[in-house]
């Protein structure tokens, strides 16, 4: 049986903060899993691509485009569904499928059987974060929304890290094929506990609204036609798009980076990157939330202002990370090798380029009306995914092959300096959604 709480006036039932952080936790643990399903390929990516004999444009299209296209597919009808019906159940059903998926991932034997098994992680993965988002939302008000928002949003550097250090380590041991399989089974045991133990709070509570149960869904084409004249969320989804364009992209290849450029294995990889990943998420998420959260409630442009101003400084830090010569210095006496010094960098712009998660989101949910929140975020995902998850690899995959004749093993590190001015583009967009944001907040859909 579920944990609940007495229930108060109306039979409206009272959460306490406990089993509120609980929720928080176990939704942040959920998303962590459906990250290191995704991204344990980005580790194993160089091995595979020997294995099964992959161009790089092949690599990106398996860890990027066969994943997004399903998650991109089936993310707004599962949204449709979950702004409906009970979105516990869909996060379960889904945690189950995407882990079985990353499973059979490790029995593939060749470019298309892996492209389909990527598929299918994607199939599983679209009833994941709108239902997760929208739960969130009906458990915290939003004056401390974009902060819990936040912490869901840890679930990426932490799934991140499991995925590189546990997918690094097994591979280096047992081989890239045990490593998927070893990711995806342990997601059953938890789709279990998130079947047993969260509770479908009712909609709109954390908002003091008691009943929706006669309130009408709007139709698809509403919800689209409301978002569409939201001036601020066009600038917003294209500034998100070129983030996760960026981060997807260098994510996905920075793995093979290390391997190619620095001579690094795959378990160091594993073991020095997921720590810096997560340094920089963890600190870039909990930082943008609780500044988005404090500024944001006295002036909504801060919402946008934030991720806008800490993308300036990353892109040259960002730069002397990729230019970091294979070399060693010596530091204090001491002889450190160049990668350790790069890889420790990278936890700076990765903390610029995570601190979005939480302002943006909370904006989402508090844009539109209660029965149109995880809709929303599927339209939103729909887009920056496309963009980002879809194209981001494919493309940097691309440029490398392109690159190789005159760069050769160093045309990974060419290709991703190349991109950076992406991130430029994004701050742009960031603070032109500042123009009509606050206007945009309260034309609430009537």
């Amino acid at each position: 049986m579920k944990p609940s709480d007495a229930a108060g006036p109306g039979l409206v039932p009272a959460y306490s903060a406990r089993y509120r952080w609980y929720v928080l936790g176990l939704l942040t643990v959920v998303f962590a899993f459906s990250h290191m399903d995704r991204n344990i390929i980005s580790i194993l990516l160089n091995t595979i691509t020997h294995d099964l004999d992959l161009s790089d444009w092949e690599g990106g299209a398996v860890s990027g485009l066969a994943f997004a296209s399903t998650y991109i597919l089936l993310g707004i009808p599962l949204a449709r569904v979950a702004d409906r019906m009970n979105r516990v159940g869909i996060i379960a059903a889904s945690l189950g499928v995407w882990s079985v998926m990353t499973a059979i991932c490790g029995a593939t034997h060749n470019m298309w059987q892996l492209f389909l098994a990527r598929m299918g992680v994607g199939v599983g993965e679209a009833g994941c974060v709108p239902p997760a988002q929208s739960i969130i939302a009906d458990y915290f008000p939003k004056e401390s929304r974009a902060f819990a928002l936040s912490i869901f949003g840890l679930g990426i550097p932490i799934g991140t890290l499991m995925g590189f250090v546990l997918g690094g380590l097994l591979n280096e041991s047992y081989g890239w094929r045990v490593a998927l399989v070893a990711a995806g089974v342990p997601g059953l045991i938890i789709a279990i506990v998130v079947w047993y133990t969260l509770r479908e709070p009712p909609r709109g509570y954390s908002d003091k609204v008691e009943h929706l149960s006669g309130e009408a869904q709007p139709s698809f084409m509403e919800v689209v036609r409301f978002l569409a004249a939201r001036r601020s969320l066009i600038h917003l989804v294209t500034g998100t798009s070129l983030i996760v364009f960026g981060g997807y992209g260098s994510q996905t290849w920075v793995p093979a980076f290390f391997e190619r450029s620095h001579g690094l294995t795959s378990g160091q990889i594993g073991v020095w990157l997921g720590p810096s990943f997560i340094v920089g998420g963890v600190g870039g998420m909990l930082l943008g939330g609780w500044l988005a959260d404090k500024l944001g409630n006295k002036d909504a442009r801060w919402y946008v202002w934030i991720p806008a101003i800490a993308m300036i400084p990353a892109i040259p830090i960002s730069a002397l990370v990729l230019l970091m010569p294979a070399t060693i210095y010596q530091i204090g006496g001491f002889s450190v090798h160049a990668y350790v010094i790069s890889i420790a960098l990278m936890a700076l712009p990765g903390a610029a380029y995570s601190c979005y998660i939480g302002p943006v989101n909370a904006v989402l949910q508090q844009m539109v009306s209660l029965r149109m929140r995880a809709t929303t975020v599927a339209i939103f995902l729909l887009f920056t995914n496309l963009v980002g998850m879809g194209l981001g690899p494919v493309a940097v995959g691309a440029v490398s092959d392109f690159m190789h004749a005159r760069f050769g093993q160093e045309s990974l590190r060419y290709t991703m300096l190349s991109f950076l001015f992406i991130y430029a583009w994004s701050s742009f967009h960031f603070f032109r959604a500042g123009r009509a944001i606050r206007d945009d907040l309260q034309a609430q859909y009537q």
